[in-house]
């Protein structure tokens, strides 16, 4: 038997513990309603909206429970150090969701990694615990964010020349073309499987990484095997669910709002994004898969010639920018209007 009596009693005694994983669960939702991977796929109309968001919450369940357990355990809450209690945890995801949330509302994809920095530093500085901040780990996923997508650029760049280069010296006539089409668009639909796999590891641990170290406790107290993969498989569903109800809107703006594309040129900017967000999730680099599947579709928009909605580049990276100092502000809303007058 996987659960026996202790876990039980235990869950039934440490009702914070019950608390704390149903607001994770609500910000698993608004990372999923956040999560723009399919767009490549429904921008090329290989795949429907609904399709989409169907097939990427079923793989976003399995990256989150395999990949995703070793990222959670890694980023914790380690931003800060420190025991991180029930209050200060409570703003967080809380303030992480609403933000969410509302750029979902708004078509706008977010930084699940900005947001939880911001937050997490916000509070730190408004509970003056200024010394416990580990400046290395925050600086290192900030530089992430410059670097990550410059190689999303980059890499869909490259891929998509080379894609030229093939299409000068091979492609002689319709036929051939129907088949390179043909070809690629199996080719991206591998390729997005294993970005959506990636992005469920990555992203879940942003919602259920304040409680691993708690689960993985749990699971050594009350001798109860695989406990501590319970949150990650309930926050898999719970951002599948986020993606099928709210994500439809992020999709469309990426989709078709950035460059129009092509089943090849969507796999250059597939491509670089799964190879990318692929090996962020193997080190165990929380990085923003958002900047770079943004950053790759610009890089084929250059590399094609295609016209790049360059409003549309702007808006999502001025949200980039301000998306950190946005989650700040929002985690001093929650915790002066709701948290700090329960708790005290």
């Amino acid at each position: 038997m996987l659960i026996n009596d202790s876990f039980y009693k235990y869950i039934v005694i440490n009702q914070d513990l019950l608390l704390l994983t149903g607001v994770s669960l609500i910000l698993a939702i608004a990372i999923g309603a956040n999560d723009e991977t399919f767009a490549p796929v429904t921008g090329a109309k290989l795949l429907s909206v609904n399709k989409a968001v169907v097939m990427g919450a079923l793989i976003v369940v399995v990256g989150a429970v395999t990949y995703g357990y070793k990222i959670a355990k890694e980023v914790g809450t380690g931003l800060t150090g420190g025991t991180i209690e029930l209050p200060q945890i409570l703003t967080i995801l809380l303030s992480v969701a609403i933000l969410l949330v509302l750029g979902s509302w708004k078509g706008l994809p977010l930084s699940t990694t900005h947001t939880m920095v911001g937050s997490t530093v916000a509070l730190a500085v408004i509970l003056g615990n200024y010394d416990s901040i580990d400046i290395p780990k925050i600086g290192r996923i900030v530089i992430s964010w410059f670097i990550s997508p410059l190689l999303g650029f980059l890499g869909s760049y490259g891929i998509m020349k080379l894609i030229i280069r093939f299409k000068k010296n091979y492609i002689k006539g319709l036929d051939d073309v129907d088949r390179l089409e043909t070809l690629f668009s199996r080719g991206l639909i591998v390729a997005v499987i294993i970005t959506a796999f990636s992005r469920g590891a990555n992203d879940v641990s942003n919602a259920v990484a304040p409680l691993m170290s708690s689960y993985i406790l749990l699971a050594t107290e009350t001798n109860t095997p695989f406990i501590d993969r319970v949150p990650l498989f309930l926050a898999g569903i719970c951002m599948g669910i986020g993606l099928i109800l709210i994500g439809r809107r992020v999709l469309k703006t990426l989709g078709n709002d950035v460059v129009e594309l092509s089943p090849t040129t969507a796999v250059s900017v597939q491509v670089s994004t799964a190879v990318i967000t692929f090996l962020a999730a193997s080190i165990q680099i929380p990085i923003s898969g958002t900047h770079v599947l943004v950053a790759a579709f610009v890089g084929t928009g250059f590399a094609s010639g295609s016209k790049v909605n360059m409003n549309s580049v702007k808006r999502i990276a001025i949200s980039a920018i301000i998306t950190p100092f946005a989650a700040a502000l929002s985690t001093i809303i929650v915790w002066y209007a709701f948290i700090n007058p329960i708790y005290g």
